[in-house]
């Protein structure tokens, strides 16, 4: 109910697994139950914040409140991982609509200028305006229902296409359940559309048909040609359509958006070759393993792995690669006094020998993690490049120390080797500071751990040995799942793919309404004029002239449209900004990809007209009316 709150989870930006959920008591209001809860957490953290961090850490830490939020919708990670992606494309189906509208209304407008005479006839024996206004309104009403419950069918396939989209670009998500049935909501929400579509298309022509001078009209030959009150119509129709090349311009650019972001990220580097490396995860726990006996148990089966044959390299790690799995801990490095206000916080990992060799990631000074290094050594650590340049900018690291101040972790840690930046779960990520710490000599428990494997040859051939070995290791374990690191890399660009493949339907389909709205156009215009054409051609103008005049007319509503649309496209970039990556404010390539593919469309739309128009016969246009 709307008394059910949910904490919120913008505390800081470490990892936070849990959520509270509470209800409130009668009478006690959201404000009130926040101030409560923040004083029982505020004690909670002066007990448990460690007195040894920086005084600006430990004010930073003291510093964090809760927010309580509205749960009446519950918690959904879905939700909140599509959320935004899903306005944007909300925003796209309203741009395609209007598409269809101006579309229809320009049908209409047609239909209406070649029934003026039946109009005027209806007016002139005391048919009321009003009256043919309510008739046209209610043919665009049909028209609005039947496309409406079209859509509704068409809908039930949509839905499971979309579903099927949702689960490939949800990590994780190949078990969602969505009900996606139509209700009372999604059938209501039709309904309103349909009547505003109906008002947006219907009511512009009906009232623009319904303006008529008698006189003139009635005076008029049945094709009504050279009426004034026809000539009259043909801004109304040039202006729907620029509408339309304008609103395509909009969604061409979005898309082309979409597509450069995503090659973008396709062409990331890693830090690492992700070819031929393939990443599991073991968890310890069913096994029985508890205490020191885990690092036991993970380095004696990285070792049986590491004998199987056809293996470039192995190694074992807490968070794995593209896994989602990340921690973040409170630090103090040798030497550095954080700045008022700075947070000191860094990336954390344990790793296993040779983690550094078999992924490939650089050592750019000292060693890496070995055998070595166990717990009744050194606590060794290496550190990344961006904790060296932030940390250590003017001195050599190697020798220096660096200590995790998470209240119950052991000693500090000697920095003996520097590794280069490597993306960790997002490609979007910028690095940051990171410390790998040896598996053997590990500062807190954790039974889960991700094995890497980097094969000479195509890894599906080892797959099988693997899941022997690991579960000859350890017999109550379920089967390993494997994963390639190539497949987990394109895993996580599955919610981009997403937002591409549907910003790049709508716009192909706002794309093909515009070129069929632009040729109802210029066929209607040349229609109308076919009398004029014939006398032009008859006086000796040349089939090419008239060819040329009628695409000069379209590549003119083109040119407009795309004069209109690219600075509108331009405007609201910044809305869709934070889901583009490595594109500036304006991207010439997607702005002249769409106006490239809109000016060759729109040219084939109106090169058909123009045809017909440049092949009239003289002696059939004089005698058209």
């Amino acid at each position: 109910g709307r008394d059910l709150l949910t904490a919120s989870k913008d505390l800081t930006n470490m990892h936070i697994w849990l959520q509270v959920m509470a209800r409130l008591k009668p009478g006690v209001t959201p404000g009130q139950a926040k101030a409560r809860v923040n004083v029982v957490f505020k004690g909670l953290l002066e007990s448990k914040v460690s007195a040894t961090i920086s005084a600006d850490q430990r004010r930073h830490d003291l510093d964090q409140r809760i927010n309580l939020q509205p749960a009446a919708n519950g918690s959904s990670m879905l939700r909140e991982h599509f959320g935004e992606p899903l306005k944007i494309l909300m925003a796209m189906v309203g741009f395609v609509l209007l598409i269809a509208c101006a579309n229809v209304a320009n049908l209409l407008l047609a239909r209406g200028a070649a029934r003026q005479r039946e109009f005027a006839m209806r007016i002139a024996i005391g048919a009321g305006r009003a009256r043919l206004i309510r008739q046209l309104l209610t043919e665009g009403l049909v028209l609005a229902i039947s496309g409406a419950t079209a859509g509704l069918l068409l809908g039930n396939w949509a839905d499971a296409l979309l579903l099927h989209m949702v689960s490939g670009a949800a990590s994780g998500a190949s078990s969602i359940r969505l009900d996606l049935q139509p209700d009372a909501r999604v059938l209501g929400f039709t309904l309103g559309v349909t009547l505003l579509a109906t008002v947006f298309f219907a009511l512009i022509p009906s009232l623009n048909s319904t303006r008529l001078d008698l006189t003139p009209v009635l005076k008029s030959t049945p094709s009504g040609t050279s009426s004034e009150a026809s000539q009259r119509r043909f801004p109304a129709g040039k202006i729907l359509v620029v509408t339309q090349i304008a609103v395509s311009v909009i969604l061409l650019v979005s898309a082309g958006l979409f597509v450069r972001s995503l090659s973008r990220l396709a062409e990331v580097k890693l830090g690492y070759n992700r070819e031929n490396l393939i990443l599991f995860r073991v968890d310890a726990a069913p096994a029985g393993y508890k205490g020191a006996a885990i690092p036991r148990f993970q380095l004696d089966l990285l070792a049986r792995i590491s004998a199987i044959p056809g293996l470039r390299g192995a190694t074992v790690s807490k968070d794995g690669l593209f896994s989602g799995s990340e921690s973040a801990d409170p630090i103090a490095v040798e030497g550095y006094t954080a700045k008022p206000g700075e947070e000191m916080h860094s990336r954390m990992d344990h790793v296993g020998p040779s983690y550094f060799s078999t992924l490939g990631i650089p050592i750019l000074m000292g060693r890496e993690i070995e055998a070595q290094d166990t717990a009744g050594s050194v606590r060794a650590a290496v550190i990344n490049q961006t904790f060296a340049h932030r940390f250590f900018p003017n001195t050599n690291p190697i020798g220096k120390y660096v200590r995790d101040t998470y209240p119950g972790n052991p000693a500090e840690m000697v920095v003996v080797g520097v590794a280069a930046d490597a993306k960790y779960n997002d490609l979007r990520e910028k690095a940051l500071p990171r410390i790998y710490a040896p598996l053997a000599n590990p500062m807190w428990e954790n039974p889960a751990a991700f094995y890497e494997v980097r094969t000479y040859a195509d890894p599906q051939a080892v797959i099988a040995a693997l899941r022997q070995v690991v579960q000859e290791a350890a017999p109550t374990l379920p089967p390993i799942e494997v994963h390639t690191m190539s497949g987990l890399v394109d895993d996580s660009l599955q919610t981009d793919r997403f937002i591409e493949q549907l910003a790049g339907a709508f716009s192909l389909l706002a794309l093909a309404l515009a070129a069929i709205g632009l040729y109802g156009l210029m066929a209607y215009t040349v229609s109308r004029r076919t009398r004029d054409i014939g006398i032009r051609l008859a006086l000796g103008a040349e089939p090419e002239n008239v060819l040329w005049q009628v695409l000069r007319e379209t590549l003119v509503l083109v040119l407009i449209g795309i004069g209109i649309g690219v600075p509108l496209a331009l405007g609201g970039t910044h809305l869709v900004r934070s889901m583009l990556f490595g594109l500036g404010f304006a991207d010439p390539v997607a702005i002249l990809f769409a106006a490239t593919l809109l000016t060759i469309v729109a040219a084939l739309a109106g090169f058909v007209p123009a045809w017909r128009a440049s092949r009239v016969d003289p002696m059939v246009a004089l005698r058209y009316e």
